[in-house]
């Protein structure tokens, strides 16, 4: 599991949920159809389905995440300070 094509595969599917959603569907027909070769298919018909799924929440999550605008650092200040005060 060391070509580039396969590589590049699997950060696809780890990004694109219609392209993942056709492999889970039908991993073999998926994998043919981008062509890779028959060691990288053979290699992907192994592959943990759940965990695939589970790897590709967890990147969408983190992505969100880093698409979130930042805090400025008066308003971190500001949240600090009204978090400070009300403990008092």
């Amino acid at each position: 599991m060391s070509s580039f094509e396969l590589e590049a595969y699997l950060a696809r599917l780890y990004t694109d949920s219609t392209a993942r959603e056709s492999f889970l569907a039908n991993p073999e027909k998926a994998s043919r159809d981008v062509g890779l070769s028959d060691n990288d298919v053979e290699s992907l018909l192994n592959i943990d389905h759940i965990g695939l799924q589970m790897a590709a929440d967890s990147y969408a999550h983190k992505r969100a995440k880093h698409r979130q605008p930042k805090k400025s650092l008066h308003d971190m200040i500001d949240t600090w300070w009204k978090r400070r005060t009300r403990s008092r």
